[in-house]
This record gives C-alpha cells, sequence and structure tokens, in this order.
C-alpha cells in the first residue's frame, strides 16, 4: 500500500491564487475551444452563401443580401481569429505561481497510473515560494522529473522525494548571495546511474541503452530551466538512487497576494 508524508500547509489565500490559475488554463482551452467550432460554422456559412451567389437569377436585391451575410461572416471570423490569439498567448503568458501547487498537481496526475509500492514524501520547508513561470512549463518539468524517478524505481518499492527549500551548503551557509533563489530537489531511491551515464542525461536522444530511455525527455528539462534562467545538476550512485536539484532565481517566498 503507497502512502505519502507532508509537510507545510498553504493558507485559504494561496490556494484561491492556485485555483485562479488553474481557472485561467481552463478559461484558455474553452476560448480556443469555442473558436474552432465558429469557424466550423462559418464554414457552412461560406459555402452555401457562395453556391447561392452562383445559383442565383438576376435578382440584385437577393444577391446583396448574400453578400452582407457574407460580410457579417467575414467580421465573425475575424471575431475568433482575435478569440484564439487571445487564447493562445493566456496559455504561454507567465504568471507568479505557487510551486508546491504545480508539485501537488503533478503527483496527483501521475500518482494512478505508477506502482502501488512508490510513496511520494513531500518536504515543502518554502511552502509559499513562487517564481515567474509558465505553469504548463513547470508541470512538464516536474511530469519529466518525476516519471524518470518512478522509472528507476521500478516495480519494486521505493521513495520519492521532493524538497523545496533556500539553498544552503553543506555547512548551512547559504549557496548564492541573495534570499531570491529557489532549490528545488526530486531525490529517488532507484537504481541510479554510473558517472558516465550521470554526464550524458542531458544530452538530446541519450538512453541508457536499458529499459525506459531518457530519450527527450530530461534534454527538455534542462532546457526548460535555463528558461527560467535557472541551472540543473544531477548526483547518482548505481544502485543508490538518484537526486536532481534544480535553482531557479527570481523567487518569493511569502504568501500571494489574495486578488479582488
Amino acid at each position: 500500500m503507497s502512502s505519502e508524508k507532508h509537510s507545510g500547509t498553504a493558507p485559504v489565500s494561496d490556494r484561491r491564487q492556485a485555483d485562479s490559475l488553474a481557472a485561467s488554463a481552463q478559461l484558455s482551452s474553452m476560448a480556443g475551444g469555442i473558436a474552432h467550432d465558429l469557424n466550423t460554422i462559418l464554414t457552412t456559412i461560406y459555402g452555401y452563401s457562395e453556391q447561392a451567389l452562383e445559383n442565383l437569377d438576376d435578382d440584385p436585391d437577393t444577391a446583396q443580401f448574400i453578400r452582407r451575410i457574407i460580410a457579417a461572416a467575414d467580421r465573425a471570423k475575424a471575431l475568433t481569429g482575435q478569440l484564439l490569439s487571445l487564447s493562445h498567448r493566456a496559455a504561454e503568458e507567465k504568471v507568479q505561481v505557487r510551486v508546491a501547487d504545480i508539485i501537488t498537481d503533478t503527483i496527483d496526475f501521475i500518482r494512478p497510473s505508477l506502482p502501488t509500492g512508490i510513496r511520494f514524501v513531500r518536504a515543502l520547508n518554502a511552502p509559499h515560494a513562487s517564481v515567474m513561470a509558465v505553469p504548463a512549463q513547470l508541470f512538464r518539468i516536474f511530469l519529466n522529473l518525476l516519471l524518470n524517478a518512478a522509472q528507476a524505481i521500478g516495480q519494486k518499492e521505493g521513495t520519492i522525494t521532493v524538497t523545496l527549500e533556500s539553498p544552503v551548503n553543506e555547512d548551512g551557509e547559504k549557496e548564492v548571495p541573495d534570499d531570491t533563489h529557489l532549490l528545488i530537489r526530486i531525490s529517488d531511491t532507484g537504481k541510479g546511474m554510473d558517472n558516465q551515464t550521470a554526464a550524458r542525461i542531458f544530452d538530446p536522444f541519450f538512453t541508457s541503452g536499458k529499459e525506459n530511455g531518457t530519450g527527450l525527455g530530461l534534454t527538455v528539462v534542462s532546457e526548460a530551466v535555463r528558461e527560467l534562467g535557472g541551472r540543473i545538476r544531477v548526483s547518482s550512485v548505481q544502485g543508490g538512487g538518484t537526486t536532481f536539484e534544480l535553482l531557479i532565481p527570481g523567487a518569493m517566498f511569502g504568501p500571494l497576494p489574495e486578488k479582488n
């Protein structure tokens, strides 16, 4: 039976912010769907209007009415184009997003498809930490890393630990000169990698040659982290698990402001 351990709690205002982000994503998807459906209807209007003009006898008044229908369809088509553009921009818009919420959403998404022997431990030592990012981009990063960890564990029992904290070194001193960096650590108790494999893990199309190769997944993760201005590093011991560490700048550690 799988189990999960949590640390850190989310205040109501932060949860509302997360709900707002989810609602925005749903509205964006809905807007795109409506625009596509309207375009399908407009195609039918154009088709029958043009056929009516071709088959129309010498009746200038009726022809003028049909041309007005086509002109109205042109205006509607322009509006659906704006709706699609808005939908695409919203899907790629950076917002201040609480990292813990995206991690929770990703774990909830993959949990049903994983072996029951895999458990998650969430050590949210910076539970309010947020960064400017496209929520879907963060989701893709965590999805790839968590699936990679699950594949490393396989059908055996194992643990995936996700940690959020302000980065410090082994002596307890900060690794960076300011307080705006967030350290995200994803560790697994899987089979691990040798040094040669770990050195190439982010190369495009690289695979270890065993079951569940990495393909492009970790390359995508590395590029996405760089787009956030951050960096990613990996440490692994063959037979002793793997840890990925993401260091993201520009983080905020207080609760997100509640929208009016």
